[in-house]
């Protein structure tokens, strides 16, 4: 979240929003007049995330935030909208095993400015092969039955587990972004390989296949 404030943007949209956490926090620490974005298919996440802020506006000084519903391969923004963009845990259900990813990524390319910011913080396959071994140990047999229980969403979990099981390393991610017109600027592994955070700047390069950015 420091990382999209860093170059001070004016517009800046949360993409896969979900109940809001990121872009809230982002609207307690961002300074001056920005215009604040919440974005996601859900209603009712959103619905929750609206919740969020009135609960939080009550309390303390928060800048506002719209939330608004919508399909991430169709953005009702006109091209070059945003001067930031972040993407928190949900990168993965824009562009794993999805049809529609080269769309995905069209989109995000298309509302962000020239030399706008993309920030993504996403978990990642583990590069290290003994560490990868207890990472699938604790994805496979272990969140899904905690988050089932805690969450009551079983379902939901084992989806998460599945996909960070056989999700991008870092650097495959790296690519596939490049590949859709960013440079990165910065890459930063976490937890041991578990998560990743990437900042890129988009460009005007061109979007390639999807899956051709995979096998570069």
């Amino acid at each position: 979240m420091l990382e999209l404030l860093k170059k001070k943007p004016a517009r800046v949209l949360d993409l896969c929003t979900g109940t809001g956490d990121f872009i809230l926090e982002t609207a307690k620490r961002a300074r001056g007049d920005v215009e604040l974005v919440g974005y996601d298919f859900s209603p009712d996440m959103l619905a929750l995330a609206r919740e969020k802020f009135q609960e939080i506006s009550q309390k303390e000084s928060i800048l506002p935030v719209t939330f608004q519903e919508g399909d991430a391969g169709q953005m009702p923004y006109e091209k070059g909208r945003f001067d930031a963009l972040g993407i928190t845990f949900g990168i993965r259900n824009l562009i794993y095993e999805n049809s529609h990813a080269n769309q995905h990524l069209s989109e995000i390319h298309r509302v962000l400015r020239p030399g706008g910011q993309l920030v993504v913080l996403e978990s990642s396959r583990p590069g290290n092969p003994l560490w990868g071994f207890f990472n699938t140990i604790y994805l496979r047999f272990i969140l899904p039955y905690l988050g089932g229980v805690i969450s009551g969403n079983l379902k939901a979990y084992q989806y998460l587990a599945t996909s960070s099981k056989n999700y991008y390393t870092l650097k495959e991610m790296a690519a596939i972004l490049e590949s859709a017109g960013f440079l990165l600027v910065q890459s930063r592994s976490l937890f041991l390989g578990s998560v990743m955070l990437l900042v890129m700047e988009r460009n005007d390069k061109e979007i390639v296949s999807l899956n051709n950015a995979k096998e570069g």
